[in-house]
């Protein structure tokens, strides 16, 4: 049942008494804040305390640092032994503060006064027991406000004042007025709000999700400051959600008891103050806790912090001036970045609109919503999805923000994230916004940037989000050699010092961590018995370089040996092979000039190859990619890594594969091998393909056989009139039903040709038929719309003859 208005009433009174003041806030509300700063200025609080984890208070005097810039987060994480001892559970979380923060607020206050503050909430290690939610990996927010969002009441009160969602409607209730009203009416408020929302969640639901353990832990944190608290102090202040807020009092009165928990699953813990980001705290971009637009509400907070020096900061000034100042920044942007257009009387117009719209809703002034209604109005001169994506877009980043906190010298700083800031300003990357760069890295010529790339590479191997590769040589894959430049794209973020705090368990200095963590690697892959694949030993070794932990090749060459030599698999030692390869043809960007074990693991990977390949049977080594291992063995011996190899073995082992094998698909690949290298000549690769297309009794086969030799050999399906003719006339003699099962290999087959290679087997067989030139086959004279409409008036003109009794006519 909705409580009436007197219920709501008499619950704001609880809530603010001589002895107890419980403030609710929505967290990185303005108007709170506001609010907070006039509480502190009425009353000397004996005691604040704030919603947060315990142990956060050890970072308190950090957070009052005059050093510290905001937005900070403390960053959090925990990991635990999932339930019986199957693996590890990781959780992670952020509490971030701005300027405008009401907790953030609340703790410079009571600091400049002298009063003790602390945090009261569940520690994180207790909470991530609380909820099945908590069994994702992802990082969370510790001041969640989901319930805000599925209020049934919210939403149609929103719906009733004609706001588009519950953030309209907030700013529309609160924001707009932060100032105009008195503390025990905004209380009032904020008290009927909260409720509103607390109505839409049964208690099932907040003891699954954690809240109701949480609140009474806040409970037992609030009595014993009343217990603490002397007769001629003020009251005890308990700064917490609005949700959990309308809750103490009853609480309070029946005190619930207080949570405990079992320790021994948590096998690490630790937090600490790193920077944050503008974008990081846009709930838009996926924050789930605070208001959207955080550059907006700054600029507020500045503008309303400097007015309460010179006038009053609740005058309507303060947002008219706010929403001028956005409209002229947006339309230096547009003009300045984008060349945009956009005269002076649009940004007047603008302005003017957002100040009629207020009005017109019935506000002292532009909320954030009215102001982006008048840029849509008055700087999109067409479609707002299609002219208006670029306003929009730019409209979102002014009013996000860019800015990026710094945390003081005073913080106990990982030193991982230290050294990562030194190293990453060395190399002159851009750390200090979180806005998008990029940069191209000459690594064949340039030392400098192969450190820049190391760099890269070694935060990647750490997990940390800082850099995506976008383009250039992947010496690991062995994917575009042919570039000389990588290219990379980067942005610093919350994420990344969080993930550099995680990581700092490796070593104090990112070269460490990083050679810790590759150890670390080693280490799993051995236990694991994975070590014993030539393929990822060889990929270590490359990787060990690309890295630049040349101080390690000797264990990973020494895992290398031992895998070519207990591998069984003829594609993972080719794979192995052809990783020696690159690294001998890549020693100069790779540094690996002084690795003189090079060759003789090449030598071995290769012997090796050539014993197993005589087989290439079993589960050992599937045909499709033996087919493959052989190409690649052909590439390599031919180029400057492989040309010591005694090219004998490889070719006696063609010839015995193309004579003896029992797989279809590696005797052709064999056979197109044999020619391509002119081992055997055009008459005998006509027998050859006329047994295999002719003489075999499976369409299967005869269809495996063409796949192979066409992926060794393609230029023989122009180049050898026999092989077309054969099978044009094995195509001819199937029934429709072998055609479609072996149609998915056929296309396999010529799936590889390019489209000039396609052009010319169509030519030679069309020839095969008696036809000329096939002319053109795309027709650039008409669009897919032309297309279209011709094959609808075909379809048409075909039905009108069948009724016609003319259906024969379309036939000739």
């Amino acid at each position: 049942m909705s409580p009436t208005s007197a219920e709501l009433r008499a619950l704001a009174e609880q809530l603010i008494t001589p002895e107890l003041i419980v403030f609710p806030v929505r967290h990185h509300s303005p108007a709170c804040a506001w609010q907070l700063r006039r509480l502190f200025a009425s009353y000397r609080p004996s005691v604040v305390l704030v919603e947060g984890p315990r142990s956060f208070n050890a970072l308190l005097p950090q957070l009052t640092d005059p050093a510290a810039r905001m937005p900070l987060a403390i960053y959090t994480y925990a990991v635990r032994e999932k339930a019986g001892g199957d693996g590890e559970q990781r959780r992670a979380a952020y509490y971030p503060f701005c300027d405008y923060s009401p907790e953030l607020v609340a703790i410079r206050e009571a600091h400049a006064r002298g009063i003790a503050t602390r945090f009261i909430d569940l520690e994180f290690t207790e909470q991530c027991q609380l909820s099945s939610e908590h069994d994702s990996e992802e990082n969370a927010s510790l001041l969640d406000e989901q319930h805000y969002r599925r209020s049934q009441y919210l939403q149609a009160l929103a719906a009733r004042l004609g706001c588009r969602d519950h953030e309209e409607l907030w700013e529309h209730l609160f924001e707009v007025s932060a100032g105009m009203r008195p503390l025990h009416e905004h209380i009032a408020r904020m008290t009927t709000y909260c409720q509103l929302a607390r109505l839409d969640s049964s208690d099932e639901e907040l003891r699954a999700d954690g809240t109701l353990l949480r609140e009474a832990e806040m409970t037992w944190h609030i009595r014993q400051a009343l217990a603490e608290r002397q007769p001629d102090q003020g009251p005890v202040v308990a700064v917490v959600g609005g949700f959990h807020a309308v809750a103490l009092p009853s609480l309070l009165t029946a005190p619930p008891a207080r949570p405990s928990f079992a320790r021994g699953e948590v096998k690490d813990a630790a937090s600490a103050l790193i920077r944050y980001s503008f974008d990081r705290l846009d709930r838009l971009n996926g924050y789930a806790a605070g208001m959207t637009s955080p550059g907006w509400h700054q600029l507020l907070w500045q503008l309303m912090l400097k007015y309460d020096k010179v006038l009053q900061p609740e005058s309507p000034e303060v947002r008219n001036s706010t929403a001028l100042n956005v409209l002229m920044t947006l339309a230096t942007e547009l003009r300045g970045k984008h060349q945009l257009a956009l005269p002076l009387p649009a940004v007047t117009a603008a302005y003017e609109q957002c100040l009629r719209l207020a009005q017109l809703r019935q506000r002292p002034a532009p909320v954030r919503d009215d102001v982006l209604d008048a840029v849509t109005s008055c700087f999109i001169k067409g479609d707002a999805d299609a002219d208006g994506v670029l306003v929009h877009a730019v409209a979102r980043q002014v009013f996000t923000g860019t800015a990026m906190g710094v945390v003081p010298p005073s913080a106990a700083v990982p030193p991982l994230v230290k050294d990562f800031g030194y190293r990453a300003r060395l190399q002159r990357l851009k750390i200090d916004d979180a806005l998008p760069h990029r940069c191209a890295l000459d690594i064949y010529r340039k030392p400098a940037h192969r450190l820049t790339s190391r760099l890269l590479h070694g935060l990647s191997l750490l997990g940390v989000p800082f850099a995506v590769r976008t383009g250039g040589p992947d010496f690991v894959a062995g994917l575009n050699l042919d570039r000389l430049q990588e290219h990379w794209e980067y942005s610093h973020s919350a994420a990344t010092e969080a993930a550099l705090v995680e990581a700092s368990v490796y070593g104090v200095t990112l070269p460490l961590a990083v050679a810790n963590r590759f150890v670390a690697r080693l280490d799993k892959l051995q236990a694991a018995g994975e070590s014993a694949s030539a393929r990822t030993a060889a990929a270590l070794l490359n990787h060990a370089c690309v890295l630049g932990l040349h101080d390690h090749l000797p264990r990973v060459i020494t895992m290398l040996r031992q895998a070519i030599g207990q591998d069984a698999a003829f594609d993972s030692v080719t794979a192995a092979a052809s990783c020696l390869g690159l690294l001998w043809e890549s020693r100069e960007p790779l540094e690996a000039r002084d690795v003189q074990a090079l060759p003789t693991l090449l030598q071995a990977a290769y012997e090796r190859a050539m014993f197993l390949g005589r087989e290439l049977r079993g589960n050992q080594c599937e045909p499709a990619a033996a087919v493959q291992a052989l190409v690649q063995w052909r590439e390599l011996l031919v180029s400057a890594a492989g040309g010591e190899l005694d090219q004998t073995l490889y070719w006696d082992m063609i010839e015995f594969l193309h004579h003896e094998h029992d797989a279809a698909l590696i005797r052709g690949a064999a056979t197109g091998l044999c020619y391509g290298a002119n081992r055997l000549d055009e008459e005998a690769l006509a027998t050859v393909v006329r047994g295999h297309l002719q003489g075999l009794a499976k369409a299967s086969e005869a269809v495996a056989f063409l796949r192979g030799l066409l992926q060794t050999a393609r230029e023989a399906a122009w180049q050898q009139p026999a092989l077309l003719k054969v099978l044009d006339d094995l195509l001819a003699q199937w029934p429709d039903s072998d055609f479609i099962a072996n149609l998915p290999e056929l296309r396999l087959a010529f799936a590889e040709m390019t489209p000039k290679e396609t052009d010319r087997i169509a030519a030679a067989v069309k020839a095969l038929h008696g036809g000329r030139e096939l002319g053109s086959l795309v027709n650039y004279e008409i669009n897919a719309q032309d297309l279209q409409r011709h094959l609808e008036l075909s379809h048409q003109l075909k039905a009108l003859m069948r009724a016609d009794g003319l259906a024969h006519w379309s036939e000739t």
